[in-house]
Order: C-alpha cells, then structure tokens, then sequence
C-alpha cells in the first residue's frame, strides 16, 4: 500500500486552516497529516485538535514561518514512517478532487525521479497564480504535459521517496521564501527533475495572497526599512545572497547584496523616481 504523508504549516488564520484539511480528508482519507502550528494566538492548535485528531499536531515556537515550520513538520514524518510520497500543501489551496490522482500519475510519468510542482489558478480569474517559472520568469500554464520549472512554488508539491533520500529535507538556512525555489534547483543539480503538473490541482483568491513588498518598504524610516528588509518577510541579504551564489552565480549574488542595501538607503523622493 502507497503510504502518503502531507505536510502542512500555519499561523493565526484558523479558518483557513480547518477549511483546508475539511477539504484534504473529504478527498483522501488514506494519508498521514503533519501540520506545524507556529504558536498561533487564534486557537488554532485546539480547534484542530477538536476537529481533526488525527492530525500530528506539531507546535512551533512562533519563529519558524514558511520553510522552516515545513521542514520541521517533514522531519517528525519522516521520523514517525518511511513514506513514499511527501506533499508540501499551503493551508490557504482549495484542492481539486482529482488532485491527489494527477500528482502521483505526474509522478510515475518521471519514474518517481521529479519534484512534482502542482499548478494552481485563481479561483475567479482561473488564471495561473503558482507552480513554477521557466527561464524567462513566466509562469507556466497547465497544458496537458510535464513542463520542467526554473523557479519552483512550495503551494502543492509532492516530493517522492526517491528524491527524498537524494536532496533530503528543505535547507534550513531558509526562513521564509526561497526554501522552496532552492529545493527544486537542488533537485536539478542532483540529476533529477522538478516539474509542474499537467493540470491545475487547486484553486486559490488572490485576496488572500500576501501583498508583502520584500526588497524595500516605503514611507517608513531607513531604521524601520532596514529591519523589515531583515526580517524573515524581507529579502534578507544574507539569505538571498546564499541562494544567488549558489545556484546563479557569485557576481549575481554580489550585484543584488550591493543594490538591495543602496535601494534601501535612498530617500523616497529618489526611489520613486528612479523605479518607475
């Protein structure tokens, strides 16, 4: 029998979060579920305890965010059972019922050697809103085929045993974004592959979309600028600076330290101009 594990990470937004596993068990029951709940103050951790005990309920201390609640929630997994698949899901994906079917068909398309990027539209526009990039930093469309990704989205992802036990758990040197890029791009430099699925497996609203600016917050001083910038919602330099050397290039890593500190140094009046 396939054995399942879905690994899941949230923080104050309980709704979301109980809608999304509602959803998750209403279309398989035969999986393990690992949710993260990074020290919500919403009751969050008791709802889902009252309404879903079957979950593995795994508390954080409220400073893990994205990549690192995800790689927590994996580990407990992987230490509980040894899984032949591994799906990342983010709380806030209304999952198609057929999802689950076209992942893993994806999947036994590549021999169980691929990142299986599950593409996922806007519930109203139904356009594409996530899955991966190609190497003009488009979005790729669902068009009935396998199409292999540059930039990787973590929204629904499954990750197969075989690839697993080559790249391993999400590098922990990611906080919050990045985390899931790298490991596509990891997956890659490991002779295998990352790809999007063949359709869309889910549905999102944009409203619910973070609307984060990451490289420079304006009409804030440079104090607060430079702590936002730092923080695990901004584009720490450090940070980007270890995924840019590493997968695109020393100098690249180098021009972005230098122009994401300068940028946030410039008066208002001046970035406004010049970014036009």
């Amino acid at each position: 029998m396939v054995t399942l594990a879905v690994l899941i990470t949230c923080h104050n937004r309980k709704g979301t979060t109980l809608s999304c596993l509602g959803r998750l068990f209403s279309i398989r029951k035969d999986i393990d579920v690992y949710c993260v709940d990074d020290n919500s103050t919403d009751g969050t951790a008791d709802a889902i305890l009252e309404e879903y005990p079957q979950v593995n309920l795994i508390h954080g201390d409220g400073n893990l965010f994205w990549s690192r609640g995800m790689r927590k929630a994996w580990i407990e997994a992987s230490r509980s059972k040894d899984y032949d698949f591994y799906f990342w899901l983010n709380d806030d994906l209304v999952l198609y019922d057929y999802c689950f079917d076209e992942m893993l068909e994806s999947s036994r398309i590549m021999d169980h050697k691929a990142v299986i990027a599950g593409l996922v539209q806007e519930t109203t526009t139904k356009r594409v809103i996530y899955g991966g990039f190609d190497k003009s930093l488009h979005l790729i469309s669902a068009n009935g085929e396998l199409n292999e990704v540059y930039r990787l989205n973590g929204n629904f992802v499954l990750v197969p045993k075989y690839v697993f036990e080559k790249v391993g758990f999400l590098d922990p040197v990611y906080h919050h974004d990045l985390g899931d890029v790298a490991y596509g791009k990891e997956a890659q430099r490991n002779g295998l592959h990352a790809c999007t699925s063949r359709r869309y497996i889910g549905c999102t609203d944009a409203a619910l979309q973070s609307k984060n600016v990451r490289k420079r917050l304006n009409g804030v001083s440079v104090v607060k600028r430079f702590k936002k910038l730092y923080s695990p919602l901004g584009s720490n330099p450090f940070i980007t600076f270890h995924f840019l050397s590493k997968y695109e290039g020393f100098l690249k890593a180098v021009v972005f330290f230098i122009y994401v500190h300068t940028i946030n140094l410039l008066p208002d009046c001046i970035w406004s101009r010049i970014s036009r």
